[in-house]
């Protein structure tokens, strides 16, 4: 049981690891560095230098959205973005197979293993459909909710393991206001995915230089985002406060808390120190903890009766 536990938290973890790897991706505009997919070029592995191109290159180089250049950075970057993928597919196969002698015993976490085997897949050929339309932003943005939705299932088969689900006994009022701020949140991630298209448009205009002019005209989606963050702040701030005193959840919700403070602390590096390109992958990375720490809490309460 031990060994099934380690491994679920070791996946749980991988998720992690391909949402960053993702977002360095978009950050050093690589998404279009293997403009084929599955393979990279027509090949498995990946060119490293411009003479391994296969003859018909250009069809591929023709794909790419910054100098329609080879770029061996670019190429590596986002074919390691797709091998930790394939790795997390790995990864949830020896997790369904670790739970089917267990599966009697085990059902919720058999069948959550199951979906997030089939949810990784998914992801997988979405990811395809996302080169094939040049990073067209709906579609970049559809493949950032496979992600999220992958660690929100790795989560409730964590918590199912260790028999967290539904342990925690509290009153309605607590939980339907985690709840809505669970949905301040995703209001907060739909914002910021406007903003995101925003600039990369921008970037894309101006060859991804001159990174301070990114936001210099303050479109309305960022206006709204930046504003609306003080909300969620405010509204963590109200949360933790509420739960002080209840010893089940209030730790919980201090680092959700935190995770909250993190992120606008980082969404104003973004803002004020022109865009640096570090700062990017982590804020995607804290609004992902922020999401998944909330729905922590709300898989591990259940209402009154």
């Amino acid at each position: 049981m031990r060994s099934i536990k380690n491994w679920a938290f070791a996946t749980f973890i991988l998720c992690f690891l391909v949402i960053i790897a993702g977002g360095v991706v978009r950050t050093t505009q690589s998404g279009m560095g293997c403009p084929d997919w599955p393979k990279c070029f027509g090949r498995w592995i990946p060119p490293t230098n411009a003479s391994e191109l296969p003859p018909d290159f250009e069809k591929y180089l023709h794909k790419q959205d910054i100098d329609h250049s080879f770029n061996a950075l670019h190429t590596w970057i986002e074919y390691f973005n797709r091998l930790l993928g394939t790795l997390l597919g790995v990864f949830g196969i020896i997790q369904v197979l670790l739970l089917f002698k267990k599966r009697e015993e085990l059902r919720k976490a058999y069948r959550l293993a199951w979906a997030f085997l089939l949810t990784v897949i998914l992801t997988g050929l979405f990811g395809a459909i996302v080169v094939k339309l040049n990073l067209a932003h709906l579609s970049i943005s559809v493949h950032l909710l496979f992600a999220i939705a992958l660690v929100q299932l790795q989560l409730a088969l964590l918590l199912s393991l260790r028999s967290k689900l539904a342990a925690v006994t509290i009153d309605r009022r607590t939980r339907n206001l985690i709840f809505i701020f669970l949905l301040l949140l995703f209001c907060q991630s739909a914002l910021g995915t406007m903003v995101r298209m925003y600039v990369d448009d921008v970037s894309k205009i101006l060859h991804y230089e001159q990174r301070e002019t990114w936001l210099a005209d303050s479109p309305v989606a960022f206006l709204i985002h930046r504003s609306f963050s003080w909300l969620v702040l405010l509204t963590a701030i109200f949360l933790a406060w509420h739960c002080r005193n209840m010893a089940a959840i209030k730790k919980n919700v201090f680092i959700l808390t935190s995770i909250i403070v993190m992120s606008m602390i980082v969404g104003i590096v973004l803002v004020y120190a022109n865009m640096p390109a570090v700062a990017q992958p982590l804020h995607l990375l804290l609004a992902s903890f922020a999401i998944t720490q909330t729905f922590n809490l709300l898989l591990q309460i259940k209402p009154a009766a």
